[in-house]
């Protein structure tokens, strides 16, 4: 796969079932707060949308990414998620990406590394929108259906990594992986989706690394901070991400490299890169 396509087929959030209206419509007005009950709680709830998700496959010949909770810390929700599954689809629950945010990059490169022409992915994850209070409320769960496609030109995956991280501010590991972002870039960088949140100070050290792609950001670069306008979507966010770079026009005639930085508290931080291939590039 030299690029991608990805349409968003089905979206099944709280506040909207429109993905274009989540990104570009006024969703600020979100339902109320759910009380937050317990990740096992959350983990049946991902169960019960499977259901509805699962749905609306219509060929199971092509291959099926599940884009998952990140529980890298908590082996026993997901072994129950990734058990629970399997007991409901045992044919269908092969690719079981458990990486929240970065899962879509993960399913991207997987795609790029199997040859695969055409690939289904269904996406769960817990949903928080921020409050008048400057906390995130729990939403409930949220899901989506995708595909992703091979094209020969579009937006390619240049690279991604992902690392560890239990405390953003005492474990940052976006300095490393911007320091080689710098170091094997070969061009300037265009739009940066960034993690921003404006709630949590401690999760913003991604702005003070900044520094270090000096050499491939300026004036000119755009960047998109979808946890101020999404919430947090987990799983959804790297889809919903990815979806917005490959069907807006503004981003295809302005932009031909795009850095995509993820984190998820207490778990993991992450960077992918992904350049436009024209048809002139490609040939």
């Amino acid at each position: 796969m030299s690029a991608f396509s990805v349409s968003i087929d089905y979206l099944s959030m709280p506040a909207t079932t429109s993905v274009d209206e989540l990104l570009y419509g006024d969703v600020t007005a979100a339902l109320e707060g759910k009380k937050w009950q317990s990740w096992d709680v959350c983990i049946y709830d991902c169960i019960v949308k499977s259901k509805e998700l699962i749905n609306k496959v219509e060929d199971f010949n092509t291959p099926l990414v599940w884009l998952l909770p990140a529980l890298s810390y908590q082996s026993e929700l997901k072994q129950l998620l990734e058990s629970s599954l399997k007991q409901l689809y045992p044919d269908h629950v092969e690719h079981l990406l458990f990486y929240g945010v970065t899962s879509a990059h993960v399913a991207v490169a997987l795609t790029k590394k199997n040859h695969w022409k055409k690939v289904n992915i269904i996406a769960l994850d817990a949903t928080f929108k921020a409050d008048a209070s400057g906390q995130y409320s729990y939403q409930g769960v949220g899901g989506a259906f995708a595909t992703l496609g091979a094209k020969k030109t579009g937006w390619s995956q240049v690279n991604y990594e992902i690392t560890p991280s239990i405390d953003f501010v005492k474990h940052n590991q976006l300095n490393g992986m911007f320091t080689r972002v710098a170091e094997q870039a070969q061009q300037s960088i265009d739009i940066i989706f960034a993690p921003g949140n404006g709630i949590n100070h401690d999760s913003e050290v991604w702005l003070n690394d900044l520094q270090l792609l000096s050499a491939l950001i300026n004036e000119q670069t755009h960047y998109e901070l979808p946890n101020y306008k999404l919430g947090q979507i987990g799983a959804l966010e790297g889809v919903v991400n990815l979806y917005q770079l490959a069907t807006s026009p503004v981003i295809e005639n302005h932009c031909k490299h795009a850095l995509m930085i993820s984190q998820e508290q207490a778990k993991h931080q992450a960077v992918a890169s992904y350049l436009w291939i024209s048809e002139e590039a490609h040939n």
